[in-house]
């Protein structure tokens, strides 16, 4: 018999696959430490890096690799293996910016309508932060240490009627909810949640509702029309301000005004909602009761209502004072002079 190691004729390819398989494992541990010490040497110099390129096939139609962008591939999260038993980094990878994307493609009609789409979206991305970098060049180094908002803006979804846009806000000044036709509804955990985080823990000082002329979802409660689950059961949140104010709206003989009023009605219900929420009562108990600490009780709660076809944002004059006193022995969860004791023991 001979000694040495068998030529390859005697090995069986089971094993040949094996050996082959566990050299690639071990070569791509060793290659996923390397990038590991090179990411944290980039991340610690303040350098971007993007994700590995994995080779693919490209399906017939589609854009070349070079639309996509130098840098493609899947992103890897945790140490160990994934279920293809393919090792994965154990530290963060930063994704591809949006504007960088479909980069180095010959032409932009080469692009798919998902890759037109992020094309368009980096390229109003990339416009908008050099234009901050030149007129606020740290704002970004600003909002990176976290958020300290005074107000809560509770708005309507419609595109025309962004909170930013009208009061040409600053990133990081409002705290922003938005459903269809800007309610407040107290089962619903979306806007309760929104309310509670903003009220408690950023102790913003004011909360605005405002809804805005020519509103779809107020338009459709208008109607005897059933729209389906479950927008028809959130207009019918809307519906019950109809009935609650009918006498009124049906007095007014032109539909545009009525419509524009029940727009107002609509709003000032949505603040006598916020003000029966634990979460306002609460606080404004806790900061009336502190003279020595706060100007008056918050947060204030303002009413507004704006025109698309001015641009102006208009104030609803409600005398919240008489509201409250009116519905206080329904409504009243927290007095000032009670408030430690109501506070324990909610």
């Amino acid at each position: 018999s001979s000694s040495g190691p068998p030529s390859l004729s005697q090995v069986s390819t089971p094993c040949i696959v094996a050996a082959m398989a566990l050299a690639m494992r071990r070569a791509l541990g060793q290659l996923a430490g390397c990038r590991r010490d090179f990411l944290g040497q980039a991340c610690a110099a303040g350098v971007a890096v993007g994700r590995p390129t994995l080779p693919r096939m490209r399906p017939a139609g589609t854009a070349p690799a070079s639309a996509l962008g130098a840098r493609g591939g899947a992103r890897a999260f945790a140490s160990g293996k994934d279920s293809k038993d393919e090792v994965l980094l154990d530290s963060w990878v930063c994704p591809d910016a949006l504007y960088e994307a479909t980069m180095g493609g010959d032409e932009e009609t080469s692009l798919d309508v998902d890759q037109q789409f992020i094309h368009d979206f980096g390229r109003r991305n990339e416009v908008w932060r050099q234009r901050v970098l030149r007129d606020d060049p740290d704002l970004f180094t600003q909002i990176k240490a976290g958020q300290s908002p005074k107000y809560l803006w509770i708005g309507c979804s419609d595109s025309r009627v962004a909170a930013e846009n009208m009061i040409d806000a600053r990133p990081g000044e409002i705290f922003v909810h938005r459903n269809v036709a800007n309610l407040v509804v107290n089962t619903d955990f979306n806007v309760r949640a929104v309310l509670k985080y903003a009220i408690d823990y950023l102790k913003v000082e004011h909360v605005i509702v405002c809804g805005h002329y020519d509103c779809g979802g107020v338009k459709a409660a208008f109607k005897n029309q059933d729209h389906g689950d479950p927008l028809e059961s959130w207009l019918a949140c809307i519906r019950d301000v109809y009935r609650y104010h009918q006498e009124e709206l049906e007095a007014i003989i032109n539909e545009e005004e009525r419509h524009k009023r029940f727009v107002e009605l609509n709003v000032v219900e949505q603040c006598l909602n916020l003000f029966k929420t634990s979460d306002v009562q609460r606080r404004r108990a806790h900061t009336g009761s502190r003279p020595d600490k706060f100007d008056c009780a918050f947060p204030r709660v303002h009413a507004m209502v704006f025109e698309p076809s001015d641009g102006i944002l208009r104030r609803l004059p409600i005398d919240w004072k008489e509201y409250i006193k009116k519905y206080r022995n329904v409504y009243q969860l927290y007095d000032a002079d009670d408030f430690v004791s109501s506070y324990e023991g909610a």
